[in-house]
């Protein structure tokens, strides 16, 4: 494990205050987990700016401590690893591709400081990782019958939108979007 996906917070936080009782995801000893530094990555926002994605945790060997010297890291579900799109931002161009067909003009509602050409590489990314995706929902449940009504006959048929579609079903009652809700309860990237 290199990564520990949390959904809030509050629920990293309390993940660091417990990290003296927690066992090395690595080497199993427990004791010797400390806070390590952050990593940080550009945002989606205009200007870009650098944020703190994720944080590090680190198995101290130092000092008479026992631990492997290995660490991982904590992310926010919000974040997506190596991509500045929030999972929000992720979730509202992946619909609004599926639904209007246009990659382009879903991306352009977003407003975010990323390329012209990211949209259809954030695209590529999408359609290379579905398989893994509808094998991974499928252990969570079955696939929707039939495509929501309000998608257009062309897209309903797609494979993008049944991945979007059983996304959606698997964790309709979950409190954060889809994606982040993905990754939270797989503790796996969605993309």
């Amino acid at each position: 494990m290199n990564s520990l996906i949390c959904g809030s917070p509050e629920e990293r936080d309390g993940f660091y205050s417990k990290l003296r009782i927690t066992p090395c995801p690595h080497c199993s000893a427990v004791g010797n987990l400390i806070r390590h530094g952050f990593l940080r990555g550009y945002n989606e926002e205009r200007p870009p700016q650098k944020v703190i994605r994720a944080a590090r945790v680190f198995c101290s060997n130092r000092d008479r401590a026992t631990g492997c010297g290995r660490t991982f890291s904590v992310w926010m579900a919000s974040r997506i690893r190596r991509l500045a799109l929030s999972a929000e931002s992720l979730w509202a161009f992946l619909s609004d591709a599926v639904s209007t067909g246009n990659k382009w003009q879903a991306f352009a509602k977003l407003n975010c400081s990323l390329s012209g050409s990211a949209p259809y590489r954030i695209w590529r990314r999408f359609e290379n990782a579905q398989s893994a995706i509808r094998t991974t929902l499928s252990g969570l449940c079955e696939p929707p019958r039939e495509p929501p009504r309000e998608l257009p006959k062309s897209a309903a048929d797609s494979p993008a939108a049944n991945t979007l579609v059983h996304l959606q079903s698997a964790f309709d009652r979950h409190p954060l979007c889809p994606v982040a809700a993905f990754a939270v309860t797989l503790q796996t990237f969605f993309v």
